[in-house]
């Protein structure tokens, strides 16, 4: 479900939450596009003995989000093997898992959801180009619903933390059209480590009035 949330006073600025975003705070609190990975703390990170992660247990970490398991890997992997001749990795066949699902699911938050997994899954095992990709079709997708309800501007959200780069970009207007050739965020030159990647940015559109 969309959910706008309105103004506290007329006149100013309202914001909007993504199709999976839950709202924070107080009506007319900005409402982040994050794709919807609920509860706010993320599980520890599966390691083998001397620190690598462990990609088989990630992979399957990934898929039981969303009721998949370990007999859907073995199978995704078997028929991948089968058409290139060559056993791929368990985080390359979970990816494909996913996006066979969001393919076939109509659900627009839990197509965010998936989203957000693969992206996630990608900053684990290291795949700074791919998990940038994703991170792109995850902020069409947002503008798109932004567009869809009505909405012509958005605003450009960091994390507190956020680096440098990405802090020049905080507080930034777009209209939806400009920013969906220009693509803003995620920011190429993010320089904020997470997990096995360097550059893995956090800023979100927000819509307004």
């Amino acid at each position: 479900m969309v959910k706008v949330l309105r103004p506290k006073d007329e006149g100013k600025s309202a914001a909007v939450a993504a199709p999976t975003s839950k709202g924070k705070g107080e009506e007319g609190s900005k409402a982040e596009a994050t794709g919807g990975r609920a509860g706010g703390k993320r599980p520890p990170t599966p390691k083998r003995s001397g620190g690598a992660v462990d990609q088989r247990a990630e992979a399957l970490r990934t898929l039981s989000q969303f009721y998949l398991g370990e007999m859907d890997l073995k199978l995704r992997m078997r028929q991948m093997t089968i058409t290139t001749g060559k056993e791929p990795p368990e985080w390359m066949a979970a990816l494909e898992i996913l996006k066979d699902q969001i393919i076939n699911t109509e659900h627009p938050d839990l197509k965010l959801r998936m989203y957000q997994a693969m992206a996630d899954l990608l900053a684990k095992v290291g795949q700074k180009e791919d998990l940038f990709t994703i991170q792109q079709i995850i902020a069409r997708y947002n503008l798109k619903s932004f567009k869809d309800m009505g909405f012509e501007r958005v605003e450009i959200e960091c994390a507190k933390d956020a680096c440098p780069v990405c802090q020049r970009m905080a507080g930034k207007r777009f209209r939806i059209e400009e920013a969906m050739e220009t693509m803003p965020i995620p920011c190429h030159d993010c320089t904020t480590d997470r997990d096995a990647v360097t550059g893995y940015c956090r800023c979100r559109y927000f819509a307004i009035f």
